[in-house]
């Protein structure tokens, strides 16, 4: 008699210890119908495809690079002028320094670089290209040409300040007038 109920009480003990094995097991896990329909029903069809991007406007990925570079060089400050006895004179990049032409000199900017320069006092705006490096005065932003500082009124104006702004790179030509007045926010 001690057998067959030392073997139920054993029976009755392993129940639990059985089911405590199985916790957590994939036995436990019931996946809805949804999930297994397409293993039943075979493969969803794809979803079309999403519409092409429209290609990027080349004047905002110019004005972008623009800005990457604009944060490395100065581009605001006062403005200087050459001196007329320099007409004639070589420039950084190998070319004369005509007074009558509408340059600029800059310490940073890539040589053949077009800016736009706003006057404060003025308001006027011209458009120059860096062909020569300077000026060496800590306090002086750009050294335009003599026709230039007299274009934009810097020449004869009490206040000399001048806001830069990239327009071409060295190989570019300026971007038109209006995308650039257009843009800004």
């Amino acid at each position: 008699m001690k057998w067959p109920l030392a073997f139920a009480a054993a029976a009755f003990l392993a129940a639990p210890i059985a089911h405590a094995q199985s916790f957590m097991c994939e036995d436990q896990f019931r996946l809805d119908d949804a999930l297994l329909a397409c293993y039943r029903l075979g493969p969803e069809q794809a979803p079309p495809p999403l519409p092409e991007a429209p290609p990027p406007d080349p004047f905002k990925l110019r004005m972008l690079q623009y800005a990457a570079l604009a944060l490395q060089h100065r581009l605001a400050g006062l403005a200087s002028y050459y001196s007329a006895s320099l007409d004639g004179t070589l420039t950084a990049n190998g070319e004369r320094y005509r007074q009558h032409r509408m340059t600029a000199a800059h310490l940073t900017l890539p040589l053949g670089t077009w800016v736009e320069l706003t006057s404060r006092a003025t308001g006027k705006t011209i458009r120059v290209r860096v062909n020569d490096r300077g000026p060496y005065v800590k306090k002086f932003a750009i050294d335009l040409s003599k026709a230039a500082a007299h274009a934009l009124g810097v020449d004869v104006a009490d206040d000399r300040w001048v806001d830069i702004r990239i327009i071409a790179l060295p190989g570019e030509e300026p971007l038109p007038e209006g995308v650039l007045t257009a843009a800004a926010p």
